[in-house]
């Protein structure tokens, strides 16, 4: 178990230990109007490498959640499109009513994302989770960049 103190940043605010993970500082920062969790999570590294990754994508926050809703967008608007959209309720009687929902244009479907976490790891890996919108009835989308800001070396995962 590793415990980390709590600390005031003058950018992130108030980080106090997360109450349920050994080894995360938590906090929550507004995110183009959403309250967002950011977990610091050194993984045995320095805690000041760590922070220095959320501190340079704090300063850019509004174009970090365009570059992920953008990249999320391109890796998962066809699923949502060709699939997911479509589906069936159980009536009363036991009897299915199928459903449709709307297609999307990348515009629209990144419009439905949600910021919820921000996770900054080591001092190059970041994480940011979105709610779906109901679009993928009720997962979440995960995007993780293991080259920090430069958002080169990623994945996208659903989540849930």
């Amino acid at each position: 178990m590793v415990k980390l103190n709590a600390l005031d940043h003058p950018i992130l605010g108030r980080l106090e230990p997360h109450e349920k993970l050994s080894g995360v500082l938590r906090s929550v920062v507004n995110m183009n109007g959403a309250d967002v969790e950011v977990w610091i999570v050194p993984d045995g590294g320095p805690l000041e490498a760590t922070l220095r990754l959320a501190t340079d994508a704090a300063s850019v926050l509004s174009e970090l959640d365009a570059r992920c809703r953008k990249f999320i967008a391109n890796d998962s608007l066809a699923a949502y499109n060709s699939d997911w959209r479509f589906g069936g309720e159980v009536q009363a009687d036991g009897s299915t009513k199928t459903f449709e929902k709307p297609p999307f244009n990348e515009e629209q479907f990144a419009s439905m994302l949600t910021p919820t976490t921000l996770e900054f790891t080591g001092d190059n890996t970041i994480a940011l989770s979105y709610s779906d919108g109901d679009m993928f009835w009720g997962h979440y989308l995960c995007l993780t960049s293991f080259d920090g800001l430069a958002l080169t070396d990623l994945t996208v995962e659903m989540l849930g």
